[in-house]
């Protein structure tokens, strides 16, 4: 008799504790894989970005260099414009 009480107690108090903990655990699955989602969508979102990124830093380091070219033009032309004027 003692082990069919020990077994109804079972029943009654921890199985359906269980049961409430099985029902928290799959909702904590559901946010869990909402989050892992979300997350992925924002690593890509953020690779996208950093692709992005370094695009305009090698635009800009190719536009800068060509400006650095014709300034360097300019300052030549500058400096035999003023090599012919001290000249005359």
């Amino acid at each position: 008799m003692e082990k069919q009480g020990f077994v109804d107690v079972i029943k009654k108090f921890i199985l359906p504790e269980l049961d409430t903990i099985k029902a928290n655990q799959a909702k904590q699955d559901v946010r869990l894989n909402a989050i892992e989602k979300r997350l992925s969508d924002i690593n890509g979102h953020l690779i996208d970005q950093s692709r992005r990124i370094d695009d305009v830093r090698a635009e800009l380091k190719k536009e800068i260099s060509e400006n650095t070219i014709r300034i360097d033009g300019i300052n030549t032309r500058i400096d035999q414009v003023t090599f012919q004027v001290a000249n005359l």
